[in-house]
């Protein structure tokens, strides 16, 4: 199917153009998407996704003067503007330190508890998918990947933070042996 604004995509490699700037990026998706949108109504549309992942002060900054996780936040604040019913996420985080994926995956919780809107997202972290999923579909290794398993996430939400609950830390450490047990097998 050929793309459309009734999906998102948000890649591993934050895909903006180089010559726009953040706010630019995402009012060149809002005017691609939705160009029914005033002039206003996409400044007002971009400025609270650059507030909402924490990029207001950098919004005349271009891409090259970013960084790494400064664009995916571009990338995802892009994404979310165009206000499709369906997301589609190919490891946005895969490329991050460990404190920028952190940081990152909680703004995609906030994000997406605002809108919630369906989110398909493609990553290798067990930790994540547990983190940010209800539903995890677990594939056999590549050439030919078939799904092996269909995992319901039964986490109380928010999840912003570590559970202190027992009972969530023992269902979460079951979900992450079985999905690995799925993996290693």
């Amino acid at each position: 199917q050929d793309p459309g604004p009734d999906r998102g995509m948000v890649f591993q490699d934050h895909a903006l153009l180089p010559w726009m700037t953040a706010r630019g990026n995402i009012d060149f998706g809002l005017r691609s998407a939705r160009p029914g949108l005033s002039k206003a109504e996409r400044a007002e549309i971009t400025r609270t996704h650059l507030e909402q992942v924490g990029l207001a002060d950098a919004a005349e900054r271009r891409p090259a003067r970013l960084s790494g996780g400064m664009q995916q936040r571009v990338g995802l604040a892009r994404a979310f503007a165009i206000d499709p019913p369906i997301m589609l996420l190919d490891e946005p985080f895969g490329a991050l330190d460990a404190l920028t994926r952190r940081e990152l995956q909680l703004q995609l919780l906030g994000i997406w508890e605002a809108s919630q809107r369906t989110v398909v997202m493609v990553t290798h972290d067990v930790d994540e998918a547990i983190l940010l999923s209800d539903r995890v579909l677990v594939m056999s290794k590549s050439p030919e990947s078939t799904i092996i398993a269909d995992i319901e996430v039964d986490l109380p939400r928010p999840r912003h933070d570590a559970s202190e609950d027992p009972e969530v830390e023992t269902k979460t450490a079951e979900l992450r042996k079985e999905m690995l047990n799925l993996l290693e097998h």
